[in-house]
């Protein structure tokens, strides 16, 4: 039977003023210019303060200087007061004033959220020239309109139109190709971390249909950046930009659908695929298999997820998400474990549908146009 408990509003609760709460569990402050510091509470001897406190708008956090710990509001009060996440969250909401919501959900949490990775002073793309290349002329999407297009159709074309729009799916022109598929990572607050670009195999004929036809994903930012059409702050160099990569494919519609079940996959293509089928659920990639960090799945606070591991990595993502209870109701699932021929070891729900259009293809008499 499910633990009934609070459901907070994390991202109010880590853009209240750092600075405020520190002061309100009564611990001094010292003025560092703009910014002020306090004892790193993260196991390092600090008699000079050296946790410095980040008080900018959307970007409220604590990093120091002497041990390399970088943490947010939550994490903070957490370390400073040895509570836990449920703890930390209730003190700030009743402190604070920020509404709660009782919900019958997951056990209380018991662990303290993993530490942070710095965070550098990151460059978006401007939206503008994601807009532009938004199309469904692109080599997946083509894939899909063709399976769209089939008797033994899986989905409508409408519905391709619709992901493409969402998920802001672009075509761009690359080497000898015109429709290189470009799947834009944008973040919760709709900022564009990085592109990839990847080219798909639209043969029909061909058993790599709808597949990889390269072998090679590439990040359009760091192009765009060699090739000088990205352009960057005056006075900042070239070496100095870094994009982001720990945001989740599709982690734009969480705000979006703030009610929605999540359903978290490995790869653009998997979300894709899922959120055809399945749109009642709002479909995010990781991006590859090893990239399931505290970091990148902090926008899934408090919510419902669905997680769909590709058949070689059930077992990892399975460990992982074990230590991280207190930040999600993660419901780990083996349907590729089950649906996978014996001899696949890397299978996942793309592979599942595009066989099970290909079976349907063989009943039919008709093939797309």
């Amino acid at each position: 039977m499910a633990t009934v408990f609070e459901r907070f509003d994390y991202t109010r609760l880590n853009d209240l003023d750092i600075v405020e709460v520190v002061r309100r569990l009564g611990i001094n402050t010292k003025k560092a210019g703009v910014n002020y510091k306090i004892k790193c509470p993260w196991h390092h001897p600090d008699n000079d303060p050296s946790l410095v406190l980040y008080n900018k708008e959307n970007d409220r956090h604590c990093h120091c200087y002497s041990c390399g710990a970088h943490h947010s509001v939550i994490d903070l009060v957490m370390e400073l007061e040895g509570w836990t996440f449920q703890e930390a969250c209730q003190w700030l909401s009743n402190n604070f004033g920020i509404c709660t919501q009782t919900v019958g959900y997951m056990p209380q949490p018991k662990q303290k959220p993993a530490e942070r990775k710095v965070t550098a002073d990151y460059t978006y793309i401007p939206m503008e020239m994601v807009d532009d290349m938004v199309s469904t002329e692109n080599s997946f999407c083509r894939c899909l309109m063709y399976m769209a297009h089939s008797k033994a159709a899986p989905w409508t074309p409408e519905a391709v139109e619709w992901a493409t729009e969402e998920y802001r799916i672009g075509c761009y022109a690359l080497w000898n190709y015109d429709d290189f598929t470009v799947f834009p990572n944008i973040d919760y607050q709709g900022r564009v971390c990085n592109l990839k670009v990847q080219h798909y195999d639209t043969n029909p004929a061909s058993p790599r249909f709808g597949h990889d036809s390269i072998g090679q994903s590439y990040m359009l930012g760091s192009m765009w950046l060699d090739d000088g059409k990205l352009k960057i702050e005056e006075g900042r160099k070239k070496e100095d930009v870094v994009f982001r990569n720990d945001s989740l494919f599709g982690e734009h519609l969480l705000a979006r659908y703030p009610n929605s079940p999540v359903a978290l996959v490995e790869s653009p293509k998997n979300a894709i695929f899922g959120a055809l089928v399945f749109p009642e659920k709002v479909w995010v990639a990781a991006g590859n298999k090893h990239n399931l960090k505290r970091s990148v799945l902090l926008p899934l606070q408090g919510r419902n997820v669905y997680v769909y591991p590709d058949r070689d990595a059930i077992t990892l993502w399975t460990d992982k998400l074990r230590g991280m209870k207190d930040l999600a109701n993660f419901v780990v699932s083996d349907f590729c474990l089950r649906h996978a021929p014996e001899d696949q070891l890397k299978f996942d729900i793309a592979d599942y549908l595009e066989q099970k259009w290909q079976d349907d293809m063989q009943h039919v008499d008709e093939m797309p146009p």
